[in-house]
């Protein structure tokens, strides 16, 4: 039988097919883990319960641990994500300051530049027949779009895909270099740090400018400014990274559905929520409960830690109609768990949204056909239980011999 352990032990089996695991987890309601030394939450309704209930489920260990108070002293503390595992009001105050480079008004407007960027990178695919998916577009995007949305150079796009790979290296596995990652942080902070002094004030629709006013106005230290660049550059890279990926692997490995987007484009939208609902980039996070409460039932005492599975909630068949499916016609696809749910719900979501539409439609546009070269059950997923990803998709692409480049109106992410 699937059990938790063998998917926390990084199984690639389960980490590249973790629905059985969750299923068993389903089955048997709310319970202590050891193996996560935490409460399971696999249920949809549970797992909106505890994401809807912010007051008793505090965030301060979302990433699984809870680390200790910042201490402006020590320069070398981890780069510590500053929304994610802050409570309101303090988080509300926070968002706010970055809040306003993130409307879906504010992320449509970028889709020219998404979409040209996504267009450069499948044509430099053009001729060299197989290629990684991972490796050659999903790995590439992503960077480059955050990096726009941050107000950061794109000559510097490259450097700052390294150093959110490195700073995401311990979430949800058991490895990672504890000098490396001193290194990288250190390099990160300086560059930053020049940047922040190089700002003019003029406050702009870029991140940066705003992060840095709000640094300016003493609403954040120079600290605290670094470490919110940090997990915005990692949210709009790596978990954007898995979410294409895992896109991209669904159509190479299924050929009729790949030829029903390019005989019906307007489905592209639908199957964007059936990728994210069915391989959520974030599988779970993790709450405090901050007094004695329950769950589904089940008594939860004060200073527990709670593992909120949002991949099993989004598997949950009480929830979702022929649930193991990816369903073009679902109605209501976009009101999956992949993004969270209330306060905390992803900041970044109407861009990845936006990412993963425009990537797909680019590809229909100028590929006939996409097949994997290898099995499907043979690709490898990055070693964390927290993100979930192919790490490699090799595919052969074959290339319209001709196309028309239609100007194409900009829609809304």
């Amino acid at each position: 039988m699937p059990a938790l352990s063998q998917l926390v032990a990084l199984e690639q089996e389960y980490l590249r097919h973790p629905a059985e695991v969750y299923a068993r987890l389903r089955e048997r309601g709310v319970h202590y883990a050891p193996e996560v030394d935490a409460f399971v939450v696999a249920r949809h309704d549970d797992v909106v319960h505890v994401l809807r209930e912010r007051h008793v489920f505090s965030s301060r260990n979302t990433v699984g641990r809870e680390l200790p108070p910042a201490d402006p002293a020590n320069p070398k503390a981890p780069l510590s994500p500053l929304l994610l595992l802050s409570d309101d009001p303090e988080h509300g105050r926070r968002r706010s300051i970055v809040n306003r480079a993130f409307t879906p008004m504010r992320i449509a407007s970028w889709e020219p530049r998404v979409r040209q960027v996504a267009a450069e990178h499948i044509d430099r695919l053009r001729g060299l027949g197989e290629v990684d998916l991972v490796r050659d577009l999903a790995a590439l995007l992503p960077v480059r779009v955050i990096s726009l949305v941050l107000g950061v150079p794109q000559e510097d796009a490259d450097r700052f895909r390294a150093w959110s790979q490195e700073i995401t290296a311990s979430v949800g596995n058991h490895g990672g270099d504890p000098v490396r990652r001193e290194q990288v942080q250190d390099e990160f902070t300086g560059y930053l740090g020049r940047l922040l002094d190089r700002w003019d004030g003029q406050i702009d629709s870029s991140v940066l400018s705003q992060i840095a006013a709000a640094e300016r106005a003493g609403e954040l230290t120079r600290r605290e400014c670094v470490r919110f660049v940090a997990e915005l550059l990692v949210a709009g890279n790596i978990t954007t990274t898995h979410h294409l990926a895992s896109s991209l692997a669904l159509l190479a490995s299924r050929p009729e559905l790949y030829q029903r987007l390019r005989d019906e484009p307007a489905l592209v939208r639908t199957f964007v929520e059936e990728s994210l609902r069915l391989e959520s980039p974030i599988q779970g996070f993790y709450r405090f409960a901050t007094a004695d409460t329950r769950i589904g039932g089940v008594a939860v005492p004060e200073g527990s830690r709670v593992f909120v599975l949002y991949g099993s909630a989004n598997r949950d068949e009480d929830a979702w109609e022929a649930c193991p499916h990816l369903k073009l016609d679902r109605r209501g696809a976009a009101a999956h768990l992949a993004f969270g749910k209330g306060a905390h719900a992803c900041i970044g979501s109407s861009l990845a949204r936006l990412e993963g539409r425009v990537v797909v439609e680019e590809l229909l546009e100028r590929v006939e056909s996409v097949q994997l070269t290898v099995p499907a059950d043979e690709l490898p997923y990055g070693a964390s239980f927290i993100n979930h990803g192919p790490v490699s998709v090799p595919a052969d692409l074959q290339f319209r011999v001709s196309r028309s480049t239609p100007q194409r109106e900009p829609t809304a992410g």
